[in-house]
């Protein structure tokens, strides 16, 4: 039997993209559940070529009545959330989302742009205790906005972030520098791209973008390609794929078997699994199922955080 590893959630940002359809959302999300995964992480925003279709999906289909715990995320339109995070930006939000999921309460909020805190932590907390939502999650803070974000918390005794969510996976390890912060607070970490936005693959390594995320006609693939596009993150996935071939295991399997059992991420973290196709999400549960990887290989692992980060 595999060891424990971090719970797994669905990522739905595919909800109304990949899955076009009411029928294949609601099947996706079936095989998610027959899987052992009961939480979706949305957001307003999803997905960004049908803003809201995914939470309209999630609430048409009514995910919370089947047991569904749905997480969410606030309405940001820009990269540096101009006039968004604004208090009476942030309850429009949740009220719209709430009415878009067809429920009372989201299980988790997710904030992910941070300025002004105090104003933020004040609305936030009024609209807990209003019973907008379960659990404050915040997103791809650094440390330091973190900590001065918790210490309003703590210094007004307003409700506390108690999840984390940020990128993290075998070529993006930053984020374990906040786990001494997150472990003190109680703060559990939802891990999303645990294979690098499909960068371990190879295709964009290769060349071989065409009909993949990395396309020239994928809006998100041109996205992710201004992200992992660089030559050290080239490098460290050629040795990636040097190194589990003798075992046979491909580079997704073990990136997936890395961050569930190798990584910082313990049995109260999370994983959010994103797929596109049904088939992608049954082959990487079955993966993570495997266990830990070989010793050589779970060693041989620690190297390409070094090639990544172009130590």
């Amino acid at each position: 039997m595999a060891s424990a590893h971090p719970r797994l959630i669905f990522g739905g940002s595919t909800l109304g993209e990949d899955y076009k359809t009411l029928e294949e959302a609601q099947d996706i999300l079936a095989l998610a559940r027959s899987l052992g995964i009961h939480e979706v992480d949305t957001a307003a925003l999803y997905p960004i070529t049908d803003m809201g279709r995914s939470e309209k999906f999630l609430g048409e289909m009514q995910a919370i009545a089947q047991g569904i715990a749905v997480d969410t995320k606030i309405l940001v339109l820009s990269k540096d959330a101009n006039g968004t995070l604004e208090p009476d930006k942030i309850r429009t939000s949740l009220e719209n989302s709430r009415k878009s999921l067809q429920l009372d309460s989201s299980q988790k909020l997710n904030i992910t742009i941070p300025p002004p805190i105090q104003d933020q932590a004040k609305t936030l907390d009024e609209l807990h205790k209003q019973g907008f939502f379960d659990k404050l999650g915040v997103s791809n803070w650094p440390l330091d906005m973190l900590n001065n974000f918790l210490g309003v918390c703590e210094r007004e005794g307003y409700v506390k972030p108690t999840v984390y969510q940020g990128n993290y996976n075998l070529l993006q390890r930053g984020h374990e520098a906040l786990m001494p912060t997150l472990r003190k607070h109680g703060i559990r970490f939802d891990a999303h791209s645990p294979v690098a936005g499909g960068m371990l693959s190879g295709k964009l390594t290769s060349g071989d973008t065409e009909g993949t995320r990395f396309g020239k006609d994928n809006m998100i693939g041109t996205y992710s390609k201004m992200n992992y596009d660089k030559p050290e993150l080239h490098a460290a996935v050629r040795y990636v794929h040097e190194l589990v071939k003798p075992a046979n295991i491909t580079p997704i399997e073990a990136a997936l078997r890395w961050i569930s059992y190798h990584s910082m991420l313990g049995p109260d973290d999370s994983i959010i699994l994103g797929a596109s196709k049904s088939s992608y999400l049954k082959s990487n549960v079955e993966a993570i199922q495997k266990g830990p990887l070989p010793e050589d290989i779970a060693a041989g692992m620690e190297k390409v955080w070094d090639l990544a980060s172009g130590k």
